[in-house]
């Protein structure tokens, strides 16, 4: 892809390399062991629920995974918009990564009215960006060998689409699809922020990690630096487009501004893992109502 058809970073409200280092100190050396400890437990532990509402062959095609994190309210408004606009919505699937059990409870019980396959990852002990990455690591190596699909992915749980859009169509003639950071003092290092991003199947031959990165200091996704993303052809990358989206009237980007990527609609922060100091439910509200048809779900936000 030529550097003219790479958009810049800019996604304001995603972690600084000072948070992440602040937020993801790399163990002490008596932490070490308990951190790898815990790592290696957590990959190899099987889910506690898995229930696949008969999608086995749909997911041979395509794995779209969504990785819930304590926000049953988030997840049945992303589950109504993909069911509306996503090509391979069939393909669909949540793994809760929820820390509490009463949302782990309400979003199992709002996948099985959806009929929306749910699987229920183990009890994660790590932390911010650590339990994230490892989320998708234990997916990449636990469900999605058993299917082989021809291409898969992962969104996080705060991001809507609001056109057609079709993964398929974005990987036509690539191996990597989705929005990039560079936001990491390596030279010319860069990886794909692992809440939108898409790959061809036949890259699950490859060692994939999308665990945070001490050694070049990337946040969750940056594992994949070494493995992927530093020698992958130039011509099998296709990155989004990210653009602030207003609903506020300042100028703080965590507050003021959504981001659109590529037609989703990014809300940033429903996690809450940075403070937010305005409620911002009711614009959201206003952002998906407009693309929700006429059988939209009447959700009551918590604060976001």
């Amino acid at each position: 892809m030529a550097t003219s058809d790479v958009p810049e970073d800019d996604d304001g409200s995603r972690i600084t390399v000072a948070e992440w280092e602040r937020l993801n100190r790399p163990p002490r050396r008596a932490a070490f062991l308990r951190y790898h400890w815990r790592t290696f437990r957590f990959l190899r532990t099987p889910a506690t629920v898995s229930e696949l509402r008969g999608k086995q062959q749909a997911f041979r095609e395509a794995v779209i995974a969504s990785v819930a994190f304590n926000r049953p309210d988030v997840i049945e408004w992303q589950i109504h918009l993909v069911r509306r606009y996503l090509a391979e919505h069939e393909s669909y699937i949540v793994f809760d990564n929820s820390k509490k059990q009463q949302a782990r409870d309400a979003i199992r019980d709002l996948c099985r009215r959806h009929s929306v396959p749910y699987v229920a990852l183990p009890a994660n002990r790590l932390v911010v960006s650590r339990s994230h990455g490892q989320a998708l690591n234990w997916i990449v190596r636990n469900f999605l060998p058993r299917f082989g699909p021809k291409v898969f992915g992962f969104i996080d749980h705060d991001i809507f689409p609001k056109e057609p859009f079709s993964v398929a169509e974005k990987l036509r003639g690539k191996s990597v699809y989705g929005s990039v950071r560079r936001d990491t003092p390596t030279p010319g290092g860069w990886f794909l922020w692992p809440a939108f991003s898409f790959f061809d199947g036949s890259l699950l031959r490859l060692p994939l990690d999308f665990a945070p990165s001490y050694a070049f200091r990337m946040d969750s996704g940056g594992g994949n630096w070494p493995v992927l993303y530093r020698s992958i052809d130039p011509a099998l990358v296709r990155f989004a487009e990210v653009t602030p989206v207003r609903h506020g009237v300042g100028d703080d980007t965590s507050q003021d501004f959504f981001m659109s990527i590529d037609g989703w609609l990014h809300v940033t922060n429903a996690s809450n893992w940075r403070r937010q100091e305005i409620d911002r439910s009711k614009q959201l509200v206003a952002l998906l109502r407009q693309a929700g048809g006429p059988d939209q779900p009447d959700v009551k936000f918590e604060p976001i």
